[in-house]
């Protein structure tokens, strides 16, 4: 009998999932604060009426707020320094991130970090860490993929460095994800896609990850199950209600697997080359994935094989299996509209050894089951061009 390792398995206090709770988030909310700093994006929240109906319920619970709507694509540390600064100059005392996977970092730095200190820069450094939580932080995320409402770091760059990585802390669990299904129907064709891609290797990153446990391996398995049927459907058919339910409950599910375990070196290599060449982080994920999956599958070949088999890829051996996988995935990233190689997003191969530097090779890399240093990942980079 296989013994089980010890393992911690943290998830914010409260989830509300379902079609229409967003509209609630006022009487959700209003036991934890106040004065309501929401952080949000430049543009899409407001012409969806997404942004409105937010505050609206925050209006009807009796609840004061801030709009904070400055958070670029690839948050900075400026920017979260600047949330952090305005946020203590309107006295809130509860943060609400409404947006995609770029808000929810942001905001959840700044309420990390909210009456504890003025700057995020030593703990992204790493010469502070979080000795106890700051104000109550509420994700509502606009997208099914990210997954940021449920772990405990904020993905940041340094755009001085080129340097993006994680600020991490068990003090940065959400206090509340409300999750609506309906806000993702505000979503194109190719934003839902790349997002979706992002929750399905995150949950196959998370099954195969050297930190997974017996309740993340459940969990990923049901995500990747879930998404791989239901992400084509939910591009083709975006107003489907039934279609975008189903992907944003395997993006959740996705989300608790592998923010209690880890993701792997599709997203490791993402971050590089992500910032470099203007890649959606989603797509860098899809288009990298197959390659680390060939890099990996000597050491990780009976998990590949349980995870082509939960979605009804079958083979007469293990190298057949992986093989008709890595072929079915390639299909499904084809069949959603995505991109499949680093040229077809004008990259040059010749720049791919530029961009990977020492300190880009993040824990992602370095914990993956067969090492990857600068070397390895020049090289699959290359083969993923």
């Amino acid at each position: 009998m296989e013994v089980v390792r010890p393992f911690v398995f943290r998830l914010p206090r409260e989830i509300y999932f379902g079609w229409g709770k967003g509209a609630e988030t006022g009487g959700l909310v209003k036991p934890l604060g106040k004065k309501a700093f929401v952080v949000t994006g430049k543009r899409a929240t407001r012409e969806t009426g997404i942004l409105e109906m937010v505050t609206s319920s925050l209006k009807q619970a009796g609840l004061e707020w801030v709009v904070f709507d400055q958070v670029e694509p690839e948050p900075s540390l400026e920017i979260v320094d600047a949330g952090l600064h305005k946020a203590y100059q309107e006295r809130c005392d509860l943060v609400l991130s409404l947006g995609g996977g770029s808000v929810l970092d942001c905001g959840k730095a700044i309420a990390g970090l909210l009456g504890q200190d003025e700057s995020v820069v030593p703990y992204f450094d790493g010469v502070k860490q979080l000795e106890k939580p700051g104000v109550p932080w509420v994700a509502l995320p606009t997208t099914a993929g990210t997954g940021s409402e449920m772990t405990n770091n904020a993905v940041l760059t340094n755009y001085h460095t080129g340097v993006k990585k994680s600020f991490r802390s068990p003090y940065l669990v959400a206090r509340m994800a409300i999750i609506d299904p309906q806000f993702t129907v505000f979503l194109n064709a190719r934003v839902t896609a790349s997002s979706g891609i992002d929750a399905l290797v995150q949950a196959i990153e998370a099954f195969t990850s050297p930190r997974t446990n017996p309740v993340s391996e459940l969990l990923a398995l049901e995500a990747i199950r879930l998404i791989w049927e239901f992400l084509p459907r939910a591009v083709a058919q975006g107003n489907e209600r039934q279609f975008r339910e189903q992907v944003a409950k395997g993006s959740m599910i996705s989300a608790m697997a592998f923010a209690n375990a880890s993701s792997g070196p599709a997203h490791g290599l993402s971050h590089i080359i992500g910032p470099a060449f203007g890649i959606p982080h989603g797509e860098a994920c899809g288009l990298l994935f197959p390659v680390t999956m060939r890099f990996n599958k000597a050491v990780l070949g009976e998990k590949y094989v349980t995870v082509a088999r939960a979605v009804g890829i079958r083979g007469e051996s293990q190298g057949e299996v992986i093989d008709n996988f890595e072929r079915s995935f390639r299909g499904l990233l084809e069949k959603i509209g995505l991109r499949t190689r680093l040229r077809d997003f004008g990259v040059k191969k010749e720049m791919l050894r530029e961009v990977v530097r020492e300190e880009l090779i993040q824990r992602s890399l370095r914990e993956n089951p067969r090492p990857i240093g600068v070397n390895e990942a020049v090289e699959l980079l290359y083969e993923a061009w």
